[in-house]
């Protein structure tokens, strides 16, 4: 699990990197409300805080799937129903950044109820 979670934090790490680079290129000089590129940037900045917090989960081989799980589909819901609603105009899309918010909320909660109810630390 532990590889899994490193290659998915990698793979969203380049999309967020593509994500803010086409944001500030191409967003930046297109026709869109001003509320729009701030909805983009609050996408990239979520995803790359979560693509951390699940890269440092991938250093524990045992432990954190579930955390690490809410992060993956979190960062998916999220930041992509940000994006595809930016870009498309649809607001429908929005209807998905709840429960991805919900769960990257709930990876952090995870993370506390492990720190607070583990009698051990889990080896790195």
């Amino acid at each position: 699990m532990s590889r899994f979670r490193t290659f998915s934090a990698g793979l969203l790490g380049f999309l967020g990197i593509v994500a803010a680079t086409y944001g500030a290129h191409r967003l930046s000089t297109s026709p869109l409300l001003p509320h729009s590129l701030e909805t983009w940037k609050t996408a990239v900045l979520y995803q790359f805080v979560h693509v951390l917090a699940l890269l440092s989960l991938s250093r524990y081989p045992k432990g954190f799937a579930i955390p690490s799980l809410c992060f993956l589909f979190g960062i998916i819901l999220f930041s992509g129903s940000l994006y595809a609603w930016v870009l498309s105009g649809n607001l429908g899309w929005t209807r998905a950044t709840p429960f991805g918010g919900s769960l990257l909320g709930i990876g952090w909660l995870w993370i506390a109820g492990e720190a607070l109810f583990r009698r051990r630390a889990p080896e790195p």
